[in-house]
């Protein structure tokens, strides 16, 4: 359940995190505040759900993760290596 490639987002206003699979972005939507969730918060639980049972493959999953981070404005790109 690995995502390919992996999803880098904003922690804070100084640093990243990598977010690498359905279990790891679950768990930070899981603690996503409540007043900040909208549509496409849902989408994205919800297709992480779907992943793990299953129902979906891991880059649609991935997909509705990324779209979520793009539109809370959390979404970074991958930090250069080196």
């Amino acid at each position: 359940m690995d995502f390919m490639p992996n999803v880098w987002i904003k922690n804070g206003d100084f640093s990243l995190r990598e977010v690498v699979s359905v279990p790891d972005a679950a768990e930070f939507l899981e603690a996503w505040p409540h007043d900040k969730r909208n549509p496409f918060f849902y989408l994205a639980e919800n297709a992480m759900q779907a992943a793990i049972n299953g129902s979906i493959p891991v880059e649609e999953a991935r997909d509705a993760f990324e779209t979520f981070c793009t539109e809370a404005g959390i979404l970074a790109d991958e930090p250069p290596k080196g």
